[in-house]
């Protein structure tokens, strides 16, 4: 049972990191097309959904972490050990790669939003 527990915490925390990635890519996209399209109303759209995806990039963040340690202990007996029996390090180190590139990659795009967005806030209250 604990076997099934770990491997679904493995799975959602790699998850949490695409989760990170889509949101940051939907809210840069919308907020850069907010700011080209000029009208009122779609930058109050922007503004609204902004904070729906800061909230779910935040709790995928901090999901990612807590799974992270918990991965972290288990790591040796529940990955690790199988990777080394079948030759896969070499994929999980590429893996986890890939995954923290996707992660650190949503986590700029969701800073390059919240610059954009201020510029916005600041235009609709002027």
């Amino acid at each position: 049972m604990i076997g099934i527990l770990v491997l679904m915490n493995n799975y959602f925390h790699d998850f949490a990191a695409g989760v990170v990635f889509v949101c940051g890519i939907t809210m840069f996209v919308m907020v850069d097309l907010a700011q080209k399209h000029l009208s009122r109303e779609a930058k109050e759209i922007a503004i609204g959904v902004y904070p729906t995806l800061v909230h779910i990039i935040g709790g995928a963040t901090i999901f990612m972490l807590f799974a992270g340690v918990i991965r972290t202990f288990t790591y040796k007996d529940f990955e690790w050990a199988n990777a080394v029996g079948i030759d896969q390090v070499p994929a999980i180190i590429v893996k986890h790669i890939v995954v923290g590139a996707i992660f650190f990659y949503g986590i700029a795009l969701w800073i390059k939003s919240h610059k954009k967005i201020k510029e916005i806030r600041k235009e609709l209250k002027g």
